[in-house]
């Protein structure tokens, strides 16, 4: 094994650093000259291609990953777990199979692959691929995250045959590893949040510099919500008309946040007391705009930002972009919280790994923005995800003037695009709108009693 000298042992701690740091476009300048260095590093050669998926750069993500030779990965088969990934990314669904297959040719029993063709397949599964991952679960030397995804996707199939006892049980056992592998949820830390929010948005917030309205700036929007709500529905809608441009989930607000007034994010304000000056917002101002225009053409008079958890940060708003618009997703609790339990989510969001967590993140979410609504000066629009679904027209159509725009058909051709999507409702939002994960909690309702006790308690 090559050993690394001191200059490289930094040049890697600071490429971690950036791959993990949430600011895709900066961490990517940096990789694509770091990999040219590194050309038969397997990881870095590989993460070089996850910031390109990051930054919406999905094709030549995907021609990167095919392009590594043999040399840079000796099995190969990570570089087909990839090539598969980048696949779904992009929306072609058989290319993504035959990646998946030859992943598992060449290493048959991994579970990676397993899982990823049960979530394509779910309903078609053919008993082989079923039996197999039900083996690899007996083992023991599968490792805990891909005994994870094997469980959310037998889950997936489960649920798609109406099996849903058995469905239930594999999401039980696929969160149980996940809280082994990230640690319990904190529900202390997420009130403490809250609190902070609420406390120091009142008391702290008035008398700050506000930026004026630029005029010849783009329409800013903020789709904000739980996850599972709707929220890359709305922006799939809005995104299609053709003056507007989906930005995706950007990480640049949230970071924005924390850097102007950490003590909103729970810290201590003796701690990080500084000024907020005009001039620091002007920074935090053109530091963002530049993120959101990002592969936006120049005749686009909408910019949207789909981070659904920016909901916690809606308190920058009026100070630096005082004519942004808001689009608050709403969608029945319990629907929300299933779909939320039965996907495998960032390690980082530990309160998704169990159903009580969800519930205090639903109800996080009702108090900031009822609290919002009442102390700042925000344009919000709600969006209802079952009115949405079944009315679409004139429920696009008022989300398009919301913004701005005049109405286009477009709009709800929005399946029909081929840019590619990274949110677990990649597949959905390729179809035409319909009605069936409407009431689907009820299939669960016998065991959602832990997430329904948290929502009584606001109810």
């Amino acid at each position: 094994m090559q050993r690394l000298d001191a200059n490289d042992r930094v040049q890697a701690a600071f490429a971690e650093a950036l791959f993990h740091g949430g600011l895709p476009d900066v961490a990517l300048a940096w990789w694509r000259g770091y990999a040219s260095a590194h050309p038969n590093d397997p990881t870095v050669q590989l993460r070089l291609g996850e910031l390109l998926s990051r930054n919406g750069l999905h094709q030549e993500a995907l021609h990167h990953f095919q392009a590594l030779d043999e040399s840079v990965d000796e099995p190969s088969v990570s570089k087909q777990i990839a090539v598969a990934q980048a696949h779904e990314d992009i929306g072609d669904r058989a290319a993504a199979t035959e990646a998946y297959l030859e992943a598992l040719a060449a290493r048959p029993d991994w579970a990676l692959p397993v899982a990823g063709l049960l979530q394509l397949q779910q309903a078609t599964v053919e008993q082989p691929l079923e039996s197999q991952a039900i083996r690899l679960l007996d083992r023991s030397d599968v490792p805990d995250h891909e005994a994870a995804l094997l469980n959310y996707a037998l889950g997936k199939v489960y649920d798609a045959r109406g099996q849903y006892t058995e469905a239930m049980d594999r999401w039980h056992e696929a969160n149980r590893l996940r809280r082994l592998i990230a640690g319990e949820p904190n529900p202390a830390s997420l009130m403490q949040r809250v609190e902070s929010l609420v406390r120091h948005s009142v008391n702290d917030l008035a008398g700050l510099p506000v930026l004026h309205a630029d005029a010849d700036e783009p329409q800013l929007v903020f789709i904000v919500g739980m996850p599972r709500s709707g929220t890359t529905l709305t922006e799939r809608i809005l995104g299609s008309h053709p003056l507007a441009h989906g930005s995706g989930e950007l990480a640049e607000l949230p970071l924005l946040a924390q850097s102007l007034r950490p003590e909103l994010q729970g810290y201590q304000p003796a701690v990080w007391d500084r000024p907020t000056t005009r001039e620091s917002l002007q920074g935090a101002r053109n530091a963002y705009v530049r993120a959101i225009r990002r592969g936006a053409e120049r005749d686009k008079r909408v910019l949207i930002d789909k981070a659904p958890l920016n909901f916690f940060n809606l308190w920058l708003l009026p100070m630096l972009f005082p004519s942004a618009k808001v689009i608050w997703c709403r969608r029945h609790p319990l629907d929300v919280g299933v779909s939320i339990y039965s996907e495998n989510f960032a390690l980082d969001e530990r309160l998704c790994t169990s159903l009580d967590g969800i519930g205090r993140y639903i109800n996080a979410q009702e108090r900031l923005m009822t609290h919002w609504s009442k102390t700042l000066d925000l344009d919000v629009h709600e969006v209802n995800y079952e009115d949405l679904v079944n009315d679409p027209e004139p429920r696009a159509e008022a989300i398009v003037r919301f913004v701005g725009l005049e109405w286009d058909p477009r709009c709800l051709d929005f399946h029909k695009r081929e840019d590619g999507v990274q949110t677990p409702s990649r597949w959905q939002v390729r179809q035409p709108i319909h009605t069936r994960s409407i009431g689907r909690w009820r299939h669960y309702a016998d065991h959602l009693a832990p997430l329904m006790a948290v929502l009584e308690q606001t109810a």
